[in-house]
């Protein structure tokens, strides 16, 4: 049987089964998965078996229903598909003989670098903001110098006139 398994905290740990009747998602008591949440609309979503398939479609919410981190309206589930309701996240899953097999399955597309990966000899150009200007170390050393002279000197004014006044 399909079930949508809970990730988020608020869900977490909770197996949801689905059957071949609409359920309904959402904030209200009146649904058939009620969630507690501020960004779960009202009556958010609906999971439906249809064409020999699991569907999700959402009801107009707020926050909108996500599959996979993809804005949907109506869209298919997939196992190991991941569900987003406002902020509430599930998984789905489902037995393989409980789905058509008539799209293909997706695979993913890696690409094999040649050889060992290796880190660069210099870090240097690794940054977003270039390499670091050094041509004013001598400027900011002077300004530091002449900084902590003055400080200095201030401390030892006024110890002399603590000194001198009693």
């Amino acid at each position: 049987m399909a079930v949508l398994i809970g990730m988020s905290q608020e869900v977490k740990g909770t197996n949801l089964e689905i059957g071949s009747e609409k359920i309904s998602i959402g904030r209200k008591s009146d649904n058939t998965i009620p969630i507690d949440n501020p960004t779960v609309s009202g009556h958010h979503c609906e999971v439906f078996f249809e064409e020999d398939r699991y569907q999700v479609r959402d009801l107009g919410s707020t926050n909108g229903t996500r599959i996979n981190n993809k804005e949907i309206k109506e869209a298919k589930l997939r196992p190991k598909d991941i569900l987003q309701v406002g902020s509430i996240e599930f998984m789905f899953d489902a037995a393989p003989g409980e789905l058509s097999s008539d799209e293909p399955e997706q695979t993913a597309n890696v690409e094999v670098a040649p050889g060992p990966a290796t880190a660069p000899e210099s870090f240097g150009n690794i940054s977003p903001f270039g390499a670091r200007q050094s041509e004013n170390k001598g400027f900011w050393f002077l300004v530091i110098v002449v900084l902590g002279l003055v400080a200095l000197a201030a401390v030892v004014i006024f110890f002399i006139k603590l000194i001198t006044e009693s």
